[in-house]
């Protein structure tokens, strides 16, 4: 079986990222929780946030630091176009729905209704453990430590 070529680039750690999205009329952040995979330019993975759940899918380019990636509820899509930097992946969203049916008048008379309702800006970066996990994870291995049972043994038997 091939083994994949998952990226290594320190900006893009692929596992459990995290951030939020906001309207363009509004300063109100709308929190993700995201787990992502990067591999040979691509992007995937999956999230929820106050929306629904929903999945990823994109491509990224680290020559230019940029990425698309297309967040896919079960009811409609949203596309997100960034920028890639030691902060994480920034940039804005904009809902495309196909209006192609409509007449063009009413395509204008709905995109200047909506929108501040059909593109936001978004923030996301990897989930960093707290300190607090850091602190369990290492008591627990010092715990079960053989060298810490021999001294055990050894000094209180």
């Amino acid at each position: 079986m091939k083994e994949e070529n998952i990226e290594t680039h320190e900006f893009l750690p692929s596992g459990i990222w995290e951030g939020f999205y906001c309207y363009n009329n509004s300063p109100v952040q709308h929190k993700m929780s995201i787990r992502l995979k990067f591999i040979e330019n691509k992007v995937s993975g999956n999230g929820v946030d106050d929306v629904a759940p929903f999945t990823w899918s994109g491509k990224y380019d680290l020559n230019n630091f940029k990425i698309n990636k297309t967040k896919l509820y079960s009811t409609h899509q949203i596309e997100y176009y960034g920028d890639i930097d030691e902060n994480g992946i920034w940039g804005i969203w904009k809902n495309v729905k196909d209006l192609s049916n409509l007449d063009p008048e009413l395509v204008e008379i709905v995109l200047n209704s909506f929108q501040n309702e059909i593109k936001g800006g978004f923030h996301i970066w990897p989930k960093k453990r707290s300190n607090i996990a850091k602190e369990i994870e290492q008591s627990e291995e010092v715990e079960s430590s053989k060298k810490l049972e021999e001294i055990y043994i050894e000094y209180f038997t």
